[in-house]
């Protein structure tokens, strides 16, 4: 097995679960977003705070979705349920270290909001992924005809 086809999904691995720490919880994410979304959107007024839980909740399908998409560039491609599956396997286990954090409110219900990023990109792709699939088989179909 080629172990650099794994790194690009490790990376994403360990950024999705960095950003679940307390490092990056509402309160502290709130203080430095609050006052750039205020500056640069003044219209919003003084509750910058339903733009700030939009953004988050925008990560958090961004995050799964280019995870979903690593792993079917990479390790796991033309398996796209494998890595559909083990996109749900790093939500759940994510939102499970969120619970032991004080500081943040792991809910399995999130699970479904991580998942739905990787649901979006597995959508929107597989329609090209299998059409790439039935070129390559053509392909291969018509090399082993010229064969001698």
């Amino acid at each position: 097995m080629n172990l650099r086809k794994w790194i690009a999904p490790a990376i994403c691995v360990a950024v999705i679960l960095t950003l679940g720490t307390s490092l990056f919880s509402i309160v502290r994410t709130g203080a430095l977003l609050d006052p750039l979304i205020s500056r640069i959107a003044p219209a919003i007024g003084s509750d910058p705070y339903s733009v700030h839980v939009f953004i988050r909740r925008s990560a958090h399908i961004f995050e799964y979705g280019a995870l979903f998409f690593v792993l079917n560039l990479g390790p796991l491609r033309g398996r796209p349920l494998v890595a559909f599956f083990v996109c749900i396997g790093i939500a759940s286990l994510d939102e499970s270290l969120q619970m032991l954090t004080a500081s943040r409110s792991g809910l399995m219900s999130d699970v479904a909001e991580d998942t739905s990023g990787s649901t979006i990109v597995m959508a929107v792709a597989m329609p090209y992924w299998d059409h790439l699939r039935h070129l390559r088989a053509s392909a291969r179909a018509a090399k082993i005809s010229l064969s001698p």
